[in-house]
């Protein structure tokens, strides 16, 4: 299972991840990112995302 996860970043305030969807396969969670036009987004395997063992928002911020 993969989550589609979308970065989140506030001006002053940090940034949050959110978890949009869960698909089985990460080819349904790129159709999905693509179908939405969602350009801070991510697919990442649902059981590093409840661990927490994956790069947190802040990482992507790039502004």
């Amino acid at each position: 299972m993969v989550a589609l996860v979308i970065f989140v970043c506030y001006l002053g305030h940090g940034c949050d991840d959110l978890v949009v969807g869960a698909y089985n396969n990460e080819a349904q969670c790129l159709q999905a990112m693509d179908e939405q036009r969602l350009r801070r987004a991510g697919c990442f395997p649902i059981e590093e995302y409840i661990d927490g063992f994956w790069v947190p928002a802040q990482e992507y911020a790039d502004f």
